[in-house]
């Protein structure tokens, strides 16, 4: 069975755009606390995955801290050639098939322009028994009224529902292992009513309670009936990096449940 495609109504430059802006968003006080409290999830999960060869690709990257480093090679993927990241096409990446231990795609399904085609390719390339990490935006949070109502990048990103995640990551043969949701408080832009909000953060935590502004959903790739081999001989199949292809996708503002 496979993940059926959408109509798709965005362009690769306005792609390029959004995730610009949303990357400077990360420097003010509420895109602070969303990746500090995603590094924290992140640290939190990495240790239950094994292996030698991890790529990261989405939002940041550079998510990865260098303290965290539990496999031995790491790349980092990007839509933009920045710092020492790898430029590529989001739904042709340059690794053979089976060839990696871990993917972690931070928020790389909210800035895409295929989700179903950017986690088949990340999925094809997880060996059996390997992990995918899946940062989202929750559309059934505090974050997601800025999705609905429209207001700056939030209205435009994808906003991939867990639940429908989850039913996406099935259809590929991967399990969740674990999710953890975070960032009760919404994106406010003071940081003064931010930490007065800080008991939203305690509470959620406390409870473990499911609309947090992201979750995280560690998956694991199945091992049915006759494991799946490894492929010989390099990672990276070629030494040529596949030029960004035009492409385009539809917002998921209203489809992407």
């Amino acid at each position: 069975m496979e993940i059926s495609e959408a109509r798709r109504s965005i362009s690769q430059a306005d792609m390029l755009r959004l995730l610009q802006e949303a990357r400077q968003w990360l420097e003010q006080p509420a895109g602070r606390m969303l990746l500090q409290a995603e590094c924290s999830a992140q640290r939190e999960l990495l240790p239950n995955c094994f292996g030698q060869h991890l790529v990261q690709y989405g939002l940041a990257p550079g998510l990865l801290a260098p303290e965290v480093k539990v496999l031995r090679h790491c790349w980092h993927l990007d839509m933009l050639s920045q710092g020492e990241s790898i430029a590529v096409d989001e739904a042709c990446w340059p690794f053979a098939p089976q060839a990696l231990d871990v993917v972690v795609l931070h928020h790389g399904l909210d800035f895409s322009l295929s989700p179903r085609a950017l986690l088949r390719e990340a999925s094809q390339a997880v060996r059996a028994g390997g992990h995918l990490l899946i940062f989202g935006f929750n559309p059934m949070s505090t974050w997601g009224w800025q999705h609905y109502f429209g207001r700056g990048w939030f209205g435009e990103a994808g906003f991939v529902s867990p639940a429908r995640l989850v039913d996406w990551l099935e259809l590929l043969g991967f399990a969740v292992e674990k999710r953890i949701d975070g960032c009760y408080r919404p994106p406010l832009a003071s940081s003064t009513w931010l930490q007065r909000l800080d008991f939203m953060e305690s509470l959620g935590q406390r409870r473990c309670l499911p609309g947090g502004g992201f979750y995280c959903l560690l998956a694991r790739r199945q091992m049915l009936g006759i494991t799946p081999q490894r492929e010989r001989g390099r990672v990276f199949p070629a030494l040529t990096m596949p030029p960004l292809a035009a492409g385009s996708r539809r917002a998921h503002k209203r489809e992407g449940r």
